[in-house]
């Protein structure tokens, strides 16, 4: 069922990338509205679409992570208006401002790249551990099993060329989708300026 939501969201929210998060959030589920900061600290999200996705958006959003901290969140339900053809983040009139968020945005996803690709390294890590466990299960057999040893190695060295290999692959999309994003900025920057500077 199709419902409008009138969300209001307190805590450590604004300057911390937190409308990019929501934006990206309701742009997964199909979500049509608004995202803005308002004057009391708190963000205004205005959505409308399916009832699931509006429970899904509004329990993505619950977080702790720094540098958001969401204390509270109040919410509106009304009758959809139709009014919406996409979900919009509004931005700061402040360039300076906006642009600081931007960049802590980028911060942002950065530190989830990171910690996306630790996770990996220690679910790898868990595997190489378990492996040498088993290796130690079996010291006394060892010599006779050189050639398994041999073939052990290898996937451990083929494991570390992968690993090698996602890294690699993450950090370029990183820094490809970074400069997508900073190429946004600057565009936005030059319409900024073309109004301000005639």
């Amino acid at each position: 069922m199709e419902k409008r939501a009138e969300i209001k969201v307190y805590g450590r929210v604004q300057k911390a990338g937190f409308r990019d998060f929501i934006d990206e959030i309701a742009f997964n589920l199909n979500l049509n509205g608004y995202v803005k900061n308002l004057d009391d600290g708190a963000v205004q999200v205005v959505c409308e679409g399916n009832e699931d996705a509006i429970l899904e958006l509004l329990t993505k959003i619950n977080i702790t992570q720094y540098p958001i901290r969401v204390e509270n969140i109040d919410v509106v339900y009304k009758k959809p208006t139709g009014e919406y053809t996409a979900f919009e983040l509004i931005r700061d009139e402040d360039l300076t401002t906006a642009t600081y968020e931007r960049m802590d945005a980028a911060a942002r996803y950065i530190r989830e790249m990171n910690s996306n690709l630790g996770g990996k390294m220690d679910f790898i890590g868990g595997k190489i551990d378990a492996l040498g466990g088993k290796m130690d299960s079996i010291g006394g057999k060892i010599e006779s099993l050189g050639g398994k040893i041999d073939v052990l190695g290898n996937k451990i060295d083929q494991a570390r060329v992968e690993i090698t290999y996602e890294i690699r692959v993450s950090r370029d999309n990183f820094r490809s989708h970074l400069d997508e994003r900073i190429s946004t900025i600057e565009r936005e920057l030059s319409l900024i300026k073309a109004k301000v500077i005639p």
